[in-house]
């Protein structure tokens, strides 16, 4: 079987790419990729250059929907031509994490589009390990196939938010007003949240923000949030990090009502440190909680959500796979929330 897409060999190089692809297996499934989103970790892997866990080349692209072409001889409850999205990471489902229901951070998983050909490509093979542990989730009749592809974020956010004391009636504080806080807003007006606070330095972003129900948008370019905060009395019960920016992630912390939850969900640098006054942090009884990826639960439970929510919106560009260096480049610009390629 041969594929063929986009890899990447480094900063900024990003090539024609065709490789043979496994054999399938009899419990695995092939699918036609429909479309593939850009993430904020391909956008720092390409403009930064990857890191050492990538295996180069690579195929990027863990955020995407598939049609079902071609079913291993036993695979059961899947046929061809129905859509599916595939969550982000294959466990093993053997190690003390996945054990403990902790799938996404399995000792031994194999990240989409890190260790293994993403779906920056025409196919993606699907194998049996990831079929039979739950790793599919089909998409309901009518789902846009773009606005499906982003069944990944929604997992990812309804993921971390799991991590804290969210409960519904709490006012939260959401930093960044990228495709991530803007996913989070949605779920957490969807499951209750009070007043909701999204901050960020996009206007058109902040506007997007409003129309999904944010309380308020606040565009800290023109106002201080720490200000803004002390005048409203806003103690927020749950702060969201959606930005690796370290200061405003302080400034979080430090709003946070006593006994209230920080969430940082932001892809940090390695080595990314954050100063903060124990005394005051111990006093108040905060709870601090960190994030990554998605359960296979979580995933599951996403697709369901799918259609309640207005992920297809996120959507301001779409490439041809063929531009996909292009497209890299677009989704950094003020006017993109999400780019998308399409093979």
């Amino acid at each position: 079987m041969r594929q063929s897409g986009f890899a990447l060999y480094g900063k900024e190089d990003l090539r024609p790419y065709s490789w043979d692809g496994s054999e399938i297996e009899a419990g695995g499934v092939l699918l036609r990729v429909n479309s593939c989103g850009i993430c904020g970790s391909d956008l720092r892997m390409f403009f930064d250059g990857p890191s050492p866990r990538y295996r180069l080349p690579v195929v990027l692209g863990h955020e995407f929907t598939g049609t079902i072409i071609e079913v291993g001889s036993k695979v059961e409850g899947y046929q061809a031509g129905e859509v599916v999205a595939v969550a982000p990471l294959i466990p093993d489902m053997r190690c003390r994490a996945c054990s403990h229901g902790q799938d996404n951070l399995c000792e031994n998983g194999q990240v989409i589009g890190v260790h293994i050909p993403g779906a920056m490509a025409d196919l993606f093979y699907v194998p049996a390990q990831m079929v039979s542990v739950g790793g599919l989730a089909k998409v309901a009749a009518g789902t846009d196939v773009h606005a499906a592809g982003l069944t990944e974020i929604v997992a990812c956010c309804l993921h971390g938010i799991r991590q804290t004391e969210f409960e519904p009636g709490c006012k939260v504080l959401i930093i960044g007003e990228g495709p991530v806080g803007l996913a989070h807003l949605q779920l957490l007006k969807w499951m209750g949240a009070g007043e909701v606070v999204i901050s960020g330095l996009i206007e058109t972003r902040l506007r997007l923000a409003e129309e999904f129900g944010a309380d308020v948008a606040l565009n800290v370019g023109k106002h201080d949030l720490k200000k803004f905060a002390e005048e409203r009395r806003f103690r927020p019960d749950l702060a969201i990090v959606a930005a690796p920016v370290i200061p405003a992630s302080q400034t979080a912390l430090e709003l946070l009502r006593p006994g209230g939850s920080l969430l940082l969900f932001s892809g940090y640098p390695s080595g990314s440190t954050m100063p903060f006054d124990l005394y005051k942090f111990h006093y108040a009884e905060k709870h601090v909680h960190g994030s990554i990826d998605c359960t296979l639960q979580d995933f599951q439970r996403a697709a369901e959500l799918l259609p309640q929510l207005q992920m297809g919106r996120l959507i301001t560009h779409t490439f041809p796979l063929a531009e996909a260096s292009q497209a890299f480049r677009a989704a950094r610009s003020e006017a993109a929330v999400k780019t998308m390629l399409v093979p």
